[in-house]
């Protein structure tokens, strides 16, 4: 099979390197161009971009996919499939109609549901204990094309998103490796999807890691679960910020107003919500490495009757 390839993260990595290991290695890979990241704003190269260039794998960084040059590459290879795992971009009609079987995609989530940038972030936010993998057919809009095939995965509590990223991403790639085999016979059905059930997983910003207390424990866990890596789930003690990256939530009612350190105890830090309790574990104090809550506790003199800042 004729393959051009368009991804772009740790995600697609994981879909591309499973790929190529099952005999499917792409003609070409398209990647985002290099980008400034870090406090020194170095231009680094995708993850795909790095794999490619490791496994010498043809690739291409374009800044746009809409000029005439990268149309003439991309048609000059007569390429059977595309297939884009978050790759970042939307893929301009003009490109979509190329490949002579199907623009396929990959995505992490039982389309309809959570189309868009975040829908990992978002299935853990809402508190959801199932998610899954959607092989479907590109179209114009924003993952709304036909459904292939489907699979749904179980959220463990245990699960984070960085945790979740990679069990979706492993599976992705088996689920795109077993409709590659359904190509390979023939025509294949899709589905239609139900816009009745559609939503929208919009991009994250910083801001979203910000801790509301008010809102219930289990809330607050959900939302430390859905930021882990970036952007954290925060919140300020004295003036600085606190990420808060491993925490429990507790049914017991606090004495106290939301954001109210209730006890201070060897496994945690308890505090009051809008509904229970959260158990602080793990913490990440702003400048240095992530700590269990106590040694925070010992170093920083909190005592029962602080508040975080709100």
């Amino acid at each position: 099979m004729n393959i051009i390839y368009f991804g772009s993260s740790k995600f697609s990595l994981v879909i591309l390197e499973n790929l190529c290991l099952a005999q499917f290695s792409p003609k070409l890979v398209i990647s985002q161009p290099d980008k400034p990241k870090g406090r020194g704003l170095k231009a680094l190269p995708t993850e795909i971009s790095l794999f490619a260039k490791k496994t010498n794998l043809p690739l291409v960084t374009p800044q746009s996919l809409k000029t005439d040059e990268i149309k003439e590459q991309i048609s000059g290879l007569n390429p059977d499939l595309f297939i884009i795992a978050d790759y970042g971009k939307i893929l301009p009609k003009t490109l979509l109609g190329i490949p002579k079987m199907a623009a396929i995609g990959v995505h992490p989530s039982l389309l309809p549901l959570y189309r868009g940038p975040a829908p990992i972030n978002w299935a853990l936010l809402k508190g959801d204990k199932e998610t899954g993998v959607t092989i479907f057919k590109m179209d114009e809009g924003l993952d709304t094309g036909d459904i292939i095939i489907q699979k749904n995965i179980v959220i463990s509590d245990s699960d984070n998103s960085i945790t979740l990223h990679e069990k979706l991403a492993y599976e992705g790639a088996k689920l795109l490796i077993e409709s590659l085999a359904m190509f390979k016979k023939g025509p294949v059905k899709t589905t239609a999807q139900n816009e009745e059930f559609s939503s929208f997983a919009s991009k994250l910003q910083k801001e979203d890691g910000r801790i509301k207390w008010e809102e219930t424990a289990t809330d607050i866990r959900n939302r430390i679960r859905a930021l882990s890596g970036w952007p954290s789930a925060y919140t300020f003690y004295k003036r600085k910020m606190l990420k808060i990256t491993d925490a429990e939530a507790l049914q017991e009612k606090g004495e106290n107003s939301p954001a109210t350190i209730e006890a201070v105890k060897k496994d945690g830090i308890y505090v009051s919500t809008g509904n229970g309790l959260l158990k602080i574990k793990l913490l990440k104090p702003e400048g240095k490495r992530e700590m269990d809550a106590y040694s925070f506790v010992l170093g920083h003199g909190v005592k029962s009757g602080d508040r975080f800042d709100v």
